[in-house]
């Protein structure tokens, strides 16, 4: 793994940063993005289009998000990256603000599955980086 994976992970959070939309191109066609379990909608989320309608969720129920992958770690055929959310919540005004990880794993060139975690150090532990 290499720059090919960073530069594709780095490309869809500036993506979604701007226009919150998926870059299907970075995708497998099976691609799975799995909700953290600790979401109240946690599930699986299969192909690209299943993949957008999740970031979807999140623009109809935030107000002003920004979204900004603050590091990102290659390790073999996986990316650990930490991600700093925040918005208002729509109607209530609410201010929200969150970190999660997310562990993309790659083949051939293309993400097959993205997991994420509200805790880091499980994150990392997924992402196989020892000592963490």
């Amino acid at each position: 793994m290499g720059r090919q994976e960073l530069d594709a992970v780095r490309a869809q959070h500036e993506r979604f940063a701007e226009r919150q939309e998926v870059l299907p191109e970075i995708y497998a066609e099976a691609a799975e993005w799995m909700a953290a379990r600790e979401d109240p909608d946690a599930a699986t989320h299969v192909g690209a289009e299943a993949i957008q309608a999740y970031f979807d969720q999140w623009v109809e129920m935030f107000e002003g998000i920004e979204f900004e992958a603050t590091e990102l770690i290659d390790v073999d055929d996986k990316v650990f990256a930490w991600i700093r959310f925040s918005g208002r919540g729509v109607g209530s005004g609410t201010p929200v603000e969150l970190e999660q990880a997310q562990v993309w794993t790659f083949r051939d060139g293309s993400v097959v599955r993205v997991e994420e975690y509200f805790d880091r150090a499980e994150g990392l532990r997924a992402a196989g980086i020892a000592g963490t």
